[in-house]
């Protein structure tokens, strides 16, 4: 019984590393993302708001306003502008 087990473990243990070489060799080839390569990422956001603007129309007049303002800046040729806080332009006027 224990050598069974012992066996078991053996060849779970070889399949996964025979696993980990052919992905790394996949890896290499530019077939997959594993250890090695970060994946750029992105894409599943993008199709998620594609999605999301099927369920809340008014997501797309957001975006439209959001890239609009956006080009603006980019077609101005001042430097871009820091980010905001978390409480807006006006900071936190919970008073």
């Amino acid at each position: 019984m224990m050598l069974r087990l012992v066996l078991w473990g053996v060849g779970v243990l070889a399949f996964v590393v025979v696993l980990d070489r052919l992905l790394l060799w996949m890896e290499r080839r530019g077939w997959v993302y594993y250890r090695r390569t970060r994946s750029r990422g992105g894409g599943a956001l993008y199709h998620m708001l594609d999605i999301h603007r099927i369920y809340d129309p008014g997501i797309e007049h957001v975006k439209e306003i959001t890239y609009a303002e956006e080009q603006r800046e980019d077609e101005s040729g001042d430097p871009p502008v820091a980010e905001r806080d978390e409480n807006g332009p006006f900071g936190d006027c919970t008073d």
